[in-house]
């Protein structure tokens, strides 16, 4: 049986103590997206930098059926009346991070969550009506299942 990640010698795992999952939801053309990605992937490089934190970052389009989209689109109108949407869609950036409490503290994610904010309103060219819409929630849990360790893998 080949050993899991993060297994000690004796075999039980070494289980983060916290996870913080960070959902960045943002309504943009795709070359804003493109900016705005790349400033959030400095932001979290920054943030995780001296810490004992694993962190991954993906990102998908919104379904125009999503209550987020409706929002987002809503707001993006109000701002700029009279003005298409067309090359405008929701994506989300999508964050997760994993490690110690102490590495995950309320205050942490709150930095984080601030420098997100500003990587959008900094990738962002002015806007007609303001800046770019966006939606930023975060959620820490500690929740984490153990593995099967039992599990062999073929």
């Amino acid at each position: 049986m080949l050993p899991l990640a993060g297994s000690t010698h004796d075999g039980t795992t070494d289980l983060p103590k916290r996870i913080s999952d960070v959902s960045l939801h943002v309504y943009v053309t795709p070359e804003t997206l493109d900016r705005i990605v790349a400033s959030v992937r400095t932001v979290l490089d920054d943030h995780v930098h001296d810490r004992d934190v694993y962190a991954w970052r993906f990102t998908m389009p919104v379904e125009a059926s999503d209550p987020v989209h409706h929002d987002l689109e809503s707001q993006w109108r109000s701002s700029c009346p009279g003005l298409d949407p067309s090359a405008e869609s929701t994506y989300e950036i999508a964050l997760s991070l994993v490690g110690e409490s102490a590495d995950l503290t309320e205050a942490d994610i709150a930095e984080l969550e601030h420098g997100l904010a500003l990587a959008v309103y900094g990738a962002t060219p002015p806007q007609p009506g303001g800046g770019v819409p966006f939606t930023l929630r975060a959620r820490q849990r500690t929740d984490v299942v153990a593995p099967e360790l039992d599990r062999e893998l073929r």
